[in-house]
């Protein structure tokens, strides 16, 4: 390969012209890292987002180059690649070649949203080869344009120095280009900028982070070279000189050594996952004692059983004082299930014991029951189930049927079980009540959130809405659903055909929907909430190869997605995948309608999906007990954590120093059973720990 050299005091630079390359493709990307997402960016966030889209870039646009020097070789009629350098005029051809191959695709294969992603995998590989070709090409030029320049001056001595400033000046006219085209459509928003503002010590340590990401990325790059130069040498050795076959087989390898160490790695932190649920946390020290929730005195269930979210649910359930003290109305104690998550268990088991539990604690005794889909890691949010207890009065009864114990990004893999668990259980759960005598029938509802909402939902499909009938339904639930539910992708695909009878309905705020009502003049009764900006509902696998949906023309798009945004390979996966971890950054006790933040949403959504109304001065006393419970129970686990470790600190010490915690008058400070949460009540609260 044609090489230049930097010289340094006691040192050379080198870089090979497929690096060359390399460095233009990436610094022609630098721009687009900088549009609008979803959500505002961090400077941090932007670095990494930068740092990781560039070296990708750069990657493929190498990779594809040392394609076409390959190529230039082989067509010389000697396959040996030991040892010589490729003819400039080849590698000019092919990079060329390159360029017209994915001016073709994009003339033959016009972008179109319901592709099928086959085609838009095709498209995306025939616009990497262009990206490469072009950039190999234009450093090729360079080449030669500075060798009519400086006539006699050898190329292999011209400094780096003038690609990376090649690479600069195409950096700043595409920033250029960017700011003037988000400047035609008008949408510069001080509340929705793309990077959040920040001091000079935060943006130089995020361009550290970022340099830093690069250069992970480019490590893992060079780890999969290595391992495939060594098979490929391997194979030359052992087998026989192939050119053309070992280097393909050297990174088949490679990749597959590459997938096996992350199955194993995602393996091993998954199980470690699920034994970390399993520690009692210091702030639920105890089981309930109330014999409305489980894990209480009539329940079937062990509080060790459901996890570290199972044992917060039945811990914070409300008391008919506490709703009371709200409504100002009487109340009662409403009841909460929790279907323990055991591994040796079968997913009808866990159905048939979860029916049990409610059979055991009375759920079927109050007047509304909801089987509530939790997310991966077991939870069902505290906002919606206290928003249910207030408007009921604590007549209700919520039920979570667990099908993993893990975050949500782990337990992908889990919701074909989420969704059998939950059929299950509506069936048992249906065919319960239907034996019941008329007049003391609850109501069947059911609720998600998050991945919640895909498991809830996607009981529908593929039958349709009408599937929710024959499970008894009477009303349904979905905050933020995401962009994996099959009967979501369904529904907003073919609408007429997934819900015939329009008994769902989408909205980005629950108080749109007042007044709503479908081609029959009913109220729809299936409602999902998804906000506008929510990057779980929006993101997408597919945003590597291909534009979303919710990118397509400038005017159609919905509200608070950039217009002047436009989507690029790779990039725009990589700052979404960004959104996606910033749209759940929730702040205690504060409620905003903000990305997968639906807490603000949860009353008037409950309200309105289940047909419980009150009075709007019960509706403000809902909000502020919901803020000031959140709030509170944040701060209680934040200073039983706290207290935890302090405690756990002075023991170790103490062991250290060969004296035992259990000796002489140490005891009650260091192993006597605190719970440091009875005595910390905000001021805002009495006793009883209520408004």
């Amino acid at each position: 390969m044609v090489s230049i050299s930097f010289k340094l005091p006691g040192s050379s630079f080198i870089a090979s012209h497929a690096a060359r390359a390399g460095i233009l493709a990436a610094s022609a990307n630098v721009a687009s890292t900088f549009a609008r997402g979803l959500l505002p960016r961090s400077v941090a966030d932007q670095a990494v987002a930068t740092g990781v889209s560039t070296a990708v870039m750069y990657q493929a646009a190498t990779t594809t180059h040392a394609a076409a020097e390959t190529i230039s070789l082989f067509t010389t009629g000697t396959h040996g690649m030991r040892g010589r350098e490729p003819d400039p005029t080849r590698t000019m051809i092919a990079d060329l070649s390159f360029v017209a191959l994915g001016v073709i695709a994009d003339q033959v294969l016009p972008r179109r949203s319901d592709e099928v992603l086959a085609i838009s995998i095709v498209r995306f590989g025939a616009e990497s080869f262009m990206l490469g070709g072009a950039a190999g090409a234009v450093v090729a030029v360079v080449d030669e344009g500075l060798a009519r320049i400086f006539p006699g001056q050898k190329l292999t001595k011209r400094p780096i120095v003038v690609d990376v400033a090649l690479g600069g000046m195409v950096a700043g006219f595409n920033v250029y280009i960017r700011h003037q085209h988000a400047r035609e459509f008008g949408l510069v928003d001080p509340n929705r900028r793309a990077i959040k503002r920040a001091g000079v010590m935060a943006t130089l340590k995020a361009s550290a982070t970022g340099v830093a990401a690069a250069a992970a990325m480019l490590t893992l790059a060079t780890a999969e070279q290595l391992v495939a130069h060594s098979v490929k040498n391997f194979l030359d050795r052992k087998v026989s000189r192939f050119d053309i076959g070992s280097p393909v087989v050297g990174h088949a390898v490679a990749f597959g050594m590459l997938g096996v160490a992350a199955g194993a790695t995602f393996v091993v932190a998954k199980r470690k996952i699920e034994k970390g649920a399993a520690v009692v946390e210091p702030a639920y020290p105890e089981p309930p004692t109330s014999q409305h929730v489980t894990a209480g005195p009539r329940s079937l269930v062990s509080f060790d059983s459901i996890g570290k979210e199972g044992r917060r649910f039945v811990l914070m359930a409300l008391s008919a004082d506490e709703i009371s003290t709200v409504m100002g109305e009487p109340a009662r104690d409403p009841v909460r299930v929790v279907s323990g998550f055991g591994p040796s268990l079968t997913t009808m088991e866990r159905a048939q014991l979860c029916f049990e539990e409610m059979v055991a604690v009375g759920a079927f005794d109050q007047a509304l029951v909801c089987i509530a889909a939790p997310t991966g890691v077991g939870y069902v949010s505290y906002t919606f189930a206290e928003s249910v207890e207030y408007l009921t009065l604590g007549n209700c009864a919520i039920v979570v049927p667990q099908y993993a114990l893990v975050p949500s990004a782990m337990a992908l893999f889990d919701t074909h079980d989420g969704v059998a668990l939950q059929r299950r259980v509506l069936e048992l759960s249906r065919d319960h009540i239907a034996a019941m005598p008329h007049a003391s029938r609850p109501r069947l509802v059911q609720f998600g959130e998050s991945l919640g909402a895909q498991v809830a939902l996607d009981v529908a499909y593929p039958e349709g809405s009408g599937a929710f009938d024959g499970y008894g339904l009477a009303a349904g639930l979905y905050l933020g659903v995401p962009f994996r539910s099959t009967a979501w992708n369904s529904w907003r695909g073919a609408v007429g055909q997934f819900d015939p009878s329009h008994s769902m309905v989408l909205a980005s705020d629950p108080e749109l929907l007042t007044g709503a009502v479908n081609i029959d003049g009913k109220s729809p009764n299936h409602i999902m909430i998804v906000h506008d900006d929510d990057p779980v509902n929006k993101f997408g696998y597919r945003l590597v190869v291909a534009p979303p949906w919710w990118m397509g023309p400038p005017s159609s798009r919905p509200p608070k997605v950039p217009r002047e945004t436009v989507w690029r390979p790779i990039t725009t996966f990589v700052l979404t995948l960004v959104d996606l971890l910033n749209g759940m950054d929730f702040k205690p006790g504060e409620f905003v309608r903000k990305g997968h933040d639906y807490r603000i949403d949860s009353r008037a959504a409950v309200s309105l999906a289940y047909g419980l109304p009150c009075t709007p001065q019960q509706a403000t006393s809902i909000e502020d007990a919901l803020k000031a419970r959140e709030q509170d129970w944040a701060a209680r686990r934040l200073v039983a954590r706290k207290f935890a470790y302090a405690r756990d600190s002075v023991a170790r010490t103490l062991k250290s120093w060969g004296v035992s915690a259990d000796d002489g008058g140490l005891t009650p400070p260091i192993t006597a059973d605190i719970n440091p949460t009875a005595d910390f009540v905000p001021k805002r609260f009495g006793s009883s720990g209520v408004l």
